[in-house]
């Protein structure tokens, strides 16, 4: 990333702070002076600024994301390349994700949960109703931020603190493959990741929201129980679980959660899609009428 540190600049953006690095690319907080705003910056490496490959997810995600408008979905306004590096600018947001969130403990965001997930199935949601399944739903890919908001009222004393969620990454999105279609689309390669794959992701078979359904069944467990669904020291391993191996019931985990949520998550997690909700917004408007927990969450919940 040292090469871009040096510049300064990437375009019109000035770059202030590296905020994560993966194996393509890197994430930066960036300001732009003409419009005095703050941005986040996506790069491609040296190392993968020139493989087509990569220049062409990252310009997909361009063309997805800067269709969406959504509270919860991250916007990305610009796909461009300076002195030959490849970038995505999109809307400034906390650079923290729920995987993060995840590994402070249950007790640093499980008050928050009814919040956390009825944001992140709203997500879910909106994307499915402009056509597009995610295939990569996962809680790395949820940005999450508390906001401390005071009460300005005649009080003066008090403060509540307010959720946001914003979905990310569409590098790997698709458009729905509907009817007739679906037969004539060949089998793809498993992309995504392991712990979060449908079944049907894991078979190759075309995008549907179903996929997605699965993933965001697994990213809830994690979070109401701060455990994976399924883990196992082999990739095989961890994928034939996916596929056959019946979930452990989340109230065993986590003996607060309501008969009711654990029936939504069991029916999320079931190995076809025809089982499942039948898209995030029938998520959604499950996720809404049920409580989550039997009494006030608390880090003790979870052993």
């Amino acid at each position: 990333m040292s090469h871009l540190l040096s510049l300064g600049y990437i375009g019109p953006y000035r770059l202030l702070e590296a905020i994560n690095r993966g194996q393509a690319s890197a994430l930066w907080k960036a300001y732009e002076d003409n419009k005095r705003q703050f941005f986040g910056v996506k790069t491609l490496l040296n190392t993968t600024a020139q493989v087509r490959e990569q220049i062409q997810l990252l310009k997909h995600e361009y063309q997805v994301g800067s269709q969406l408008e959504h509270p919860n979905l991250i916007h990305i306004y610009e796909f461009g390349t300076y002195n030959r590096v490849p970038y995505i600018a999109m809307e400034w947001f906390s650079p923290v994700n729920l995987k993060k969130w995840i590994n402070r403990g249950y007790a640093t965001y499980c008050e928050h949960l009814p919040q956390i997930l009825e944001q992140t199935a709203a997500a879910i949601a909106y994307l499915h109703s402009k056509g597009y399944v995610h295939r990569d739903v996962k809680p790395d890919n949820f940005l999450f931020a508390l906001d401390k908001e005071a009460d300005t009222g005649t009080s003066g004393t008090s403060a509540a603190s307010s959720a946001s969620v914003k979905l990310i990454d569409f590098a790997i999105t698709q458009q729905t493959v509907k009817g007739f279609m679906r037969y004539l689309t060949l089998r793809s390669k498993i992309q995504g990741t392991a712990s979060y794959l449908s079944p049907e992701q894991i078979r190759g078979l075309p995008a549907e929201p179903g996929m997605d359904i699965y993933s965001l069944g697994c990213t809830f467990y994690e979070l109401l129980t701060n455990r994976l669904v399924f883990a196992d020291d082999s990739m095989n391993g961890l994928l034939t679980k996916h596929l056959s191996a019946a979930p452990p019931p989340v109230t065993v985990r986590n003996k607060n959660i309501t008969p009711e949520f654990a029936g939504l998550l069991k029916q999320m997690l079931a190995k076809t899609a025809a089982e499942r909700p039948k898209d995030g917004g029938e998520v959604l408007n499950a996720v809404k009428g049920l409580r989550v927990f039997r009494g006030k969450p608390s880090g003790r919940d979870v052993p």
